[in-house]
């Protein structure tokens, strides 16, 4: 009997609720077939809709019959079509028409705005480089001969030195024969040919002047040589030890100035079009916050890297205190352009959608007009030059762009609904007057 009995309520929900979802379908198909929307627009009525199904629509108040909820009145535009919307502003760009909503709710949105303005702008661009040693204040010290180091007087990496100190004693038995064939040829006369090509190989060995005429006042070859330091500056690298054998082309040593010094920084290939050698740049080290170096762009690598889609851009700065050393990371700024009394709007003001840049200019109490705007220079400080879409004084939105934007579309859709609908009633009105007037005819 319990099982009889539940079996008859469940079977009685189910066909009590198919018979409201029935007749509410009922009710709903029935309301555009008469014409009344129609109708009651041009008598003037006041035309309900549902907030919830903008395509419901009935003369006087009452319950949508989808979803049951109250329906609300339909505004009426200026242009004379009902809808739920404003008309469209002439200057919206196609975007939509002017938005309206009450200040509470543009109070709880936090819409703020500014004023358009005119100011100077300037694009920079910033990145991060690294600190390296100049090449063209590198030298590298090697030897066109074979031999054994016999003596380091420079043995430490970072050790300062001065041009023309002595780095190290060389013995090369090479050296020491050519030294000597270059004697026996003196002996046969200056200017011969012998001579001649002998001392042209002593030449060849970068063999100092100098020490080839101690070698014709003594008439004895030395058994060592010693070599320095072709430029001042700092021992950057050294790949030697006392006692090893270093051969002919071998680098022994890297000596570097670190007076001026270069920056590599990598910038990326948007921003690749806008930098020029001789520009502006500034560099802020990390442990080092608000005190900047003034450099300039001296060179733009020509090709790019395909793995980080870089530009490497080089920058020279003067180091005269050594601040800078070469392994340092930094912070990059290069003013790249400057524009002068240019019409200019806050970034976060522009909304942009697609190829479209939208703003909302405020139109007066809590009612608001998307835009369509060209845009140009983006400075520094998130300022934005307009171009053409805005004039001086005008006010846009800085947030809640995007709920306007939603409501803006949301009411040129119903706008659109509804005319629709209205357009579908008045051809069935007018189809159902015509009937009526024939069957009157005899």
């Amino acid at each position: 009997m319990k099982r009889t009995a539940r079996a008859r309520a469940a079977w009685m929900i189910v066909v009590g609720t198919t018979l409201v979802l029935a007749l509410g379908a009922v009710g709903y198909e029935r309301l555009p077939a008469g014409g009344g929307a129609a109708r009651a627009e041009g008598k003037g009525e006041q035309l309900y809709t549902c907030g919830m199904h903008p395509s419901v629509i009935q003369e006087g108040p009452g319950t949508c019959p989808i979803c049951g909820m109250d329906l609300t009145p339909v505004r009426k535009s200026t242009t004379g079509r009902a809808g739920p919307g404003a008309p469209v502003h002439e200057d919206a760009g196609g975007h939509g028409g002017l938005v309206t909503i009450d200040p509470v709710v543009v109070q709880n949105m936090g819409v703020r705005v500014t004023r358009v303005k005119r100011t100077d702008l300037h694009r920079e661009v910033r990145t991060i480089g690294e600190v390296v040693v100049a090449e063209d204040l590198v030298s590298v010290v090697n030897l066109k001969f074979s031999g054994w180091i016999e003596k380091l007087h420079v043995d430490e990496t970072g050790q300062r030195v001065r041009r023309g100190q002595a780095l190290f004693t060389v013995y090369s038995p090479e050296l020491v024969s050519a030294q000597e064939e270059y004697l026996l040829a003196l002996r046969t006369g200056r200017d011969t040919p012998l001579a001649r090509a002998a001392r042209a190989r002593l030449d060849h060995w970068d063999l100092p002047g100098a020490a080839i005429r101690a070698v014709e006042q003594r008439g004895k070859a030395p058994r060592t040589l010693t070599i320095r330091a072709p430029r001042s500056g700092f021992l950057l690298h050294k790949s030697v030890v006392e006692g090893a054998r270093a051969s002919a082309g071998q680098d022994l040593m890297r000596i570097g100035r670190l007076d001026a010094i270069w920056v590599q920084a990598q910038v990326y290939e948007i921003d690749a079009p806008w930098v020029r050698p001789g520009q502006r740049a500034t560099m802020e080290l990390s442990f080092a916050r608000g005190k900047h170096y003034e450099g300039k762009v001296s060179y733009i690598y020509p090709t790019l890297d395909p793995g980080t889609r870089t530009l490497t851009v080089r920058l020279e700065f003067r180091n005269p205190g050594l601040q800078l050393k070469p392994g340092m990371f930094t912070t990059v700024r290069i003013e790249t352009r400057h524009l002068s009394d240019v019409l200019a709007v806050p970034a976060e003001a522009i909304l942009r959608s697609g190829e479209r840049h939208i703003v909302f200019v405020a139109r007066g109490l809590g009612k608001y007009e998307p835009r369509q705007v060209v845009t140009g220079l983006v400075g520094a400080g998130h300022m934005t030059e307009v171009e053409s879409g805005l004039r001086e004084g005008e006010t846009v939105v800085l947030s809640g762009q995007f709920l306007l934007d939603s409501e803006s579309k949301l009411q040129e859709a119903m706008q659109k609904l509804l005319e629709s609908r209205l357009q579908v009633g008045q051809r069935r009105g007018a189809s159902h007057d015509h009937a009526a007037s024939e069957k009157k005819v005899p």
